[in-house]
């Protein structure tokens, strides 16, 4: 049975039978010495009605920008870019570039870069021509109408390896600096927060940008000493003495607001070996529940500082939007929400859509069906070896679908493979041997359902919801037929547009093709 208002299957199929030939001639973008400045336009910048945008790294527009716009407009019918630019992987000194290749299609301009224990410096051979890589890329973009979104984000990879930007790093529960996920810059200190300001404010007032999208995958740390996040559990994520922030300028603000610093520490020195012995699989007398919550009936100042982080978390939000709006009135800006709403209960109830609502144009909740039965899996894996260690894989599985509003695959389909696609070439396999069967996809049921929950909570408001449509992320199981009905999903829940994501050189041209084939079905494009 078809809803009334779904796509026939035989005209979508037909109409998203395209071409695939390749072209493989591009624009190169040769390396140059930074530039000044270009002038802004000074009309009001909009989004389109109809939000369809695509990420996208810079280094994959280097030599193949023509074509690549080509490709991503005919196919899928995109109307923006979310450049992926990580502003720490640009100009400056001390950068080590072999870690760092992704780079950024905007130079840092010294003006506006003040007490942020880094230094800009000018490009030099070998860098990404940045200043004229905008301007190649917005004179071609404006030819087919697109619109180009800065998609910064902070966070989520190892930690950039510039010469002063260890100081901006969070501290953890035995004074170490983080240097990977789930740690990041400390949203106390100063000197990222001076950075976060100088970064909006460069990017607004240099170049001609329709909006600004933030991007954080983090959450706080009671959340990451559990290790509640998909693959929160695997080897060097699941360190306990690893969450933070326990630096100078937390216990600071801290001390203002009338928290006992020592009190939290205290705290998560003893949710530590509980963490620990679940791991080793070492089950209180009473059972994990029971001991996790006279832990937290003991030790209330997890739950505060919990807190403490999450406000800390929207308070640089909101700073992202007053600043690049005092620099460009007008300018929308948005933030894209990490997939982890999807799993844990714990940051779906810190990630208020309504909040967001305050300061936020355009959300971009990450709806991604491809790799959510493995994500999912992963979540399951982590949570059963602490907090909820009394039930099966199964009867967590169970849980987490009543109380996240969920229904799909069982624990053994979901968890099917016992190594992570995302690897080329899975450990012990032979080389051309023929690879595992990716894991299964959420149903589109999940991205309508997760679509709607947001539409719903910012209802009322102007916030846009553009969700996250994942193809072929870590997962290569994403099919015509499977981005046909999310497209088709996404829009029957009220959905503003959508963000293809996250690879493009991954997504296959038959995916793409099945976007815009459903757009043009519901008359979007």
């Amino acid at each position: 049975m078809m809803d009334e208002g779904s796509i026939s299957r035989r005209n979508f199929v037909k109409s998203a039978t395209l071409a695939a030939t390749a072209i493989t001639t591009g624009l190169g973008l040769e390396p140059m010495s930074a530039a000044a400045a270009p002038d802004v336009p000074d009309a009001q910048p909009t989004l389109p009605k109809t939000l369809i945008g695509i990420q996208v790294e810079v280094n994959s527009l280097e030599n193949n920008l023509v074509q690549f716009l080509d490709d991503v407009q005919n196919r899928a019918s995109v109307n923006t870019l979310m450049i992926h630019c990580v502003p720490f992987e640009a100009s400056w000194a001390g950068l080590d570039r072999a870690s760092n290749p992704l780079g950024n299609f905007a130079t840092a301009h010294a003006q506006y870069y003040r007490d942020i224990k880094m230094k800009p410096q000018a490009l030099g051979p070998g860098d990404f021509n940045l200043p004229d890589a905008f301007q190649k890329i917005s004179d071609e973009t404006k030819k087919r109408g697109m619109k180009i979104i800065p998609w910064m984000e902070e966070d989520n990879r190892a930690r950039p390896q510039i010469k002063g930007f260890d100081e901006l790093y969070e501290v953890d529960l035995y004074g170490r600096r983080t240097s990977h996920h789930p740690g990041g810059p400390c949203l106390n200190n100063p000197y990222f927060r001076n950075l976060l300001v100088a970064q909006v404010e460069d990017f607004v007032r240099s170049y001609d940008v329709a909006g600004i999208q933030r991007g954080t995958e983090r959450q706080g740390p009671l959340g990451n000493a559990l290790g509640a996040w998909h693959h929160g559990g695997d080897p060097g994520h699941s360190d306990p003495g690893q969450t933070s922030c326990f630096c100078e300028y937390c216990a600071a603000k801290a001390a203002k607001q009338g928290i006992d610093f020592a009190r939290v520490k205290k705290a998560y020195l003893a949710l530590e070996p509980f963490v620990r012995d679940g791991r080793a699989g070492k089950r209180p007398r009473d059972g994990y529940f029971v001991e996790f919550w006279r832990i937290l009936l003991r030790n209330p100042d997890l739950l505060v500082w919990e807190e403490f982080w999450s406000d800390s978390m929207r308070e640089t939000q909101r700073l992202v939007s007053t600043t690049a709006k005092a620099a460009r009135p007008g300018i929308p800006v948005g933030y894209h929400i990490w997939q982890n709403i999807s799993f844990s209960p714990f940051y779906r109830a810190e990630q208020d859509y309504h909040t967001f609502t305050e300061y936020a144009d355009f959300l971009k909740p990450a709806t991604y069906d491809n790799p959510a039965g493995e994500r999912m899996a992963s979540f399951v894996d982590s949570v059963t070896q602490n907090v909820f260690g009394d039930l099966s894989h199964q009867q967590m599985l169970d849980f987490e679908y009543s109380v996240m509003d969920l229904k799909e695959k069982s624990y053994a389909e979901l968890a099917g493979r016992p190594t992570p696609s995302s690897q080329a070439q899975p450990p012990g396999q032979p080389a051309g041997a023929t690879p595992r069967p990716a894991n299964p996809r959420f149903s589109s049921n999940y991205v309508y359902g997760e679509t709607k929950r947001a539409v719903d909570g910012v209802a009322g408001s102007n916030t846009r919801i553009t969700p996250g449509l994942g193809i072929n992320i870590q997962e290569h199981n994403s099919t015509p037929e499977s981005v046909r009905d999310c497209v088709e999903a996404i829009f029957r829940a009220g959905g503003s547009g959508l963000v293809l994501s996250t690879a493009y050189s991954a997504m296959g041209p038959e995916n793409l093709s099945a976007v815009g084939a459903t757009l043009r079905e519901l008359k979007l494009a």
